[in-house]
């Protein structure tokens, strides 16, 4: 296999973690998309802040199915565009307080499952505030561990 290609399993940068877990995401427009990675938002506030920065907005739920250090599988009754970039709310346990990042749709597809079309996507993280950051690998490494104990 020359330097060009690649099999699926060597595009993964990051090992996935199997878990359930609610999902609250909403579609960014173009513009509020630039403006967002263009301020420190993500960078320099705290989660705190978070709230009051969003805009008002339609939420659409989904499910986790795994998760990794660069992004997460989701599955929701919404259908995904690629490349459409979203801001996810994400309930890790046992925090109360949720965790909100950026990211964008890098695969989407839809399938008919028990008499309903169920939507999937790989979404990849683009930026995360530090602090939450921090909550979103320890949370990983204590799945990783529990999957080891199995």
């Amino acid at each position: 296999m020359n330097g060009t290609q690649s099999g699926w399993m060597e595009q993964r940068k990051h090992e996935r973690v199997a878990a359930t877990l609610k999902v609250a995401y909403r579609v960014m427009g173009d513009q509020e998309r630039q403006n967002s990675l263009s301020q420190p938002v993500y960078s320099q506030t705290t989660a705190d802040h978070l709230p009051a920065l969003s805009q008002k907005f339609h939420s659409y739920h989904a499910v986790t199915r795994d998760i990794s250090e660069g992004g997460l599988s989701i599955t929701g009754e919404h259908p995904f565009a690629q490349g459409e970039h979203v801001e996810i709310t994400l309930q890790l346990p046992p925090s109360t307080v949720p965790i909100k990042f950026l990211a964008v749709v890098a695969r989407s597809s839809s399938s008919f499952q028990l008499g309903r079309t169920v939507h999937s996507a790989g979404v990849r993280i683009l930026a995360l505030h530090k602090e939450d950051m921090e909550k979103y690998t320890r949370f990983l490494l204590t799945e990783k561990l529990k999957g080891q104990g199995r």
